[in-house]
């Protein structure tokens, strides 16, 4: 009997009870079926193949044979379901999914890298289905997938509303990245502009390359793209290995003082090249010969690196730190897509965690060589005086020389610290202020949001948000052209800073959408405050080619609530009765307590 039911067990097809209150399933077991690419099989032929048991969270290396996963989903509840499955990663070329019903029924979809997201049925870049689900019905589902690159992943099951809270958050997240590498990027590329030291193009470049391939490993830039883009742009990872090659030359000084070492990196460029035209002609052998080549070559900087470190080379201490992350980050990737370490989303994203903290050290380092040159610029004072001591007739005149040109220098150094300090404070006044309008973004606005709504629920007083949006601003747009209507939008923004008070946050979100936060403003106050925006735009005189432009605006009114964790909940429900006051006719003033 034992061995009886342990035999069923064996064989036993996950199933996954979904109640009323599951929001994910993200660990689970399914089972697993490896199809050889060469000898093909019937749907029919795959339902009676025997299927092996796994974690929902896959890895099985570089493997171009078709994988079917199988798995069950019950409804336990007496009401319908909608439920998405997703699959975390994007590098699948082709994934079809098999639903089987209760009756018998298969139906049949297709997603993956060859499928444009505009086609599919979910339009994102991970791969995500949406299945129905009647009360307390059970069906079967079979995944297929195959990929030129690793296979790994995970299939997770989400409501609609947890997947789109996942995604959003998600979203912000890659948002915070790569507004502050860009903001590095942009930082050092007016350094390099105005001190013209190839360094900090190199610096630039690489970064920049680096952001195109992320981007598009993690799906950013898949929206935007075709497959054919997608597989052309893996040829970024050779060029940035090649651009991590010349700024490390450039930083430690390799041809200079560790010939030996440059050399190596010199053929390490040339592969590295090869490499890349191996992929413009077969990508998938390209792509692998290019890993064989990446292997050797991060270890090798360490060396380089370490032995700069004992020759004296003081920036050496930051480069290897930064290097080691960025190796780490890079091996943990590398292994899990072999499939030796297993696959998790922290593994899966290793190498962005571990790019944001090499790039940030690698930006310091830069800056550090402006200490490294003011330490020189001590020592080399001090040899001079005491040369002077020694010989000071005959050195005179050099130390004069000298002098000059350490002045010269000391008031480059200055000059430059001067410089640096002004692009800081425009990339810093760039970074939170709309262009055309002069008013918070959306990003800095939301920053400052974030910093009153914690305020106001340590010391417990009110706080109220409005959402502006233009009414039929797009008809303005069609009617007079973009100029003109940036001159509305620049008009309304005018009359709603004469109308709220000096202490209120005001920032533009979207295009001809804007919002006033309001500290320590109740819901009548708040209201009122409101009601005169909205008739001031109402009233206000905008004239666009001699001609009076009637603007009205539609605003959404939302407050602070005990229950209120983040911002973006009070933002939600301006937003919900923003969408009222517009579905209601427009140039109308709800808040939420009247959804």
């Amino acid at each position: 009997i034992i061995l009886l039911a342990s035999t069923t067990l064996l064989h036993a097809k996950p199933l996954i009870n979904w109640h009323d209150d599951t929001t994910s399933y993200t660990d689970y077991d399914v089972e697993y079926f490896e199809e050889k690419s060469d000898h093909p099989l019937t749907f029919q032929q795959i339902r009676s193949q025997n299927f092996q048991l796994i974690n929902n969270n896959f890895t099985f290396g570089y493997n171009t044979n078709n994988f079917w996963f199988r798995l069950r989903v019950f409804n336990d509840s007496n009401t319908s379901k909608d439920i998405y499955l997703e699959l975390t990663e994007i590098i699948h070329k082709h994934l079809n999914l098999y639903i089987i019903s209760s009756d018998n029924t298969v139906k049949f979809e297709k997603n993956g890298l060859s499928v444009p997201v505009d086609q599919r049925q979910i339009k994102v870049s991970n791969p995500t289905f949406l299945i129905q689900f009647d009360p307390f019905e059970e069906k079967e589902l079979y995944i297929k997938l195959n990929t030129i690159y690793g296979v790994f992943g995970a299939i997770h099951l989400k409501t609609p509303e947890h997947f789109h809270d996942t995604n959003h958050f998600k979203e912000n997240l890659y948002m915070f990245y790569y507004g502050a590498v860009l903001t590095l990027v942009l930082y050092n590329l007016f350094i390099f502009f105005y001190l013209k030291e190839i360094i900090y193009l190199y610096y630039v470049s690489y970064v920049s390359i680096f952001i195109i391939w992320s981007a598009n490993y993690k799906g950013i830039l898949l929206p935007y793209t075709s497959m054919a883009t997608y597989d052309q742009l893996q040829i970024s990872i050779p060029v940035f290995f090649s651009l991590l090659i010349l700024f490390s030359q450039a930083v430690l000084q390799t041809r200079k003082y560790f010939i030996y070492f440059n050399y190596w990196l010199n053929v390490f460029i040339v592969i590295l090249m090869i490499s890349l035209v191996w992929m413009l002609i077969d990508l998938h052998s390209g792509f692998t010969f290019m890993n064989m080549i990446a292997s050797p070559l991060l270890p090798f900087l360490l060396v380089v690196a370490f032995w700069a470190l004992y020759k004296g080379h003081n920036i050496a201490k930051i480069y290897l730190f930064a290097l080691s992350i960025y190796l780490i980050s890079m091996a943990i990737l590398s292994q899990m897509a072999l499939g030796v370490i297993p696959y998790s989303l922290l593994t899966s994203n290793a190498p962005i965690i571990g790019s944001f903290f090499e790039i940030i050290l690698l930006s310091l380092l830069l800056a550090y060589r402006i200490n490294i040159l003011r330490e020189e610029k001590i020592k080399t004072q001090n040899i001079l005086l005491e040369h002077k001591a020694n010989e000071e007739i005959r050195l005179t005149k050099m130390v004069n020389d000298k002098t000059d040109e350490l002045n010269i220098l000391n008031k480059r150094l200055e000059i430059e610290l001067q410089e640096k300090m002004k692009l800081e404070q425009v990339l810093l006044h760039e970074v939170a202020t709309d262009s055309l309008t002069g008013i918070l973004n959306r990003r800095a606005f939301f920053k400052d949001c974030v910093k009153e709504m914690n305020t106001a629920k340590r010391y417990r007083y009110d706080l109220s948000l409005i959402i502006i949006d233009i009414d039929y601003f797009k008809d303005i747009n069609d009617k007079y052209g973009h100029l003109n209507g940036d001159i509305v939008l620049i008009d309304v923004v005018k009359t709603i800073k004469s109308t709220i008070r000096s202490t209120d946050i005001f920032g533009r979100i979207g295009g001809e959408e804007f919002a006033v936060l309001m500290p320590q403003t109740n819901l009548d106050n708040a209201t009122q405050l409101a009601e005169r925006i909205r008739k001031n735009i109402e009233n206000s005189e905008i004239y666009l080619e001699d001609e009076r432009v009637n603007v009205t605006a539609s605003i959404g009114l939302s407050y602070l609530k005990t229950e209120d964790s983040i911002i973006q909940n009070i933002l939600r429900r301006a937003d919900e009765a923003l969408f009222k006051a517009k579905k209601n006719g427009r140039n109308q003033l709800f808040n939420s307590d009247q959804l």
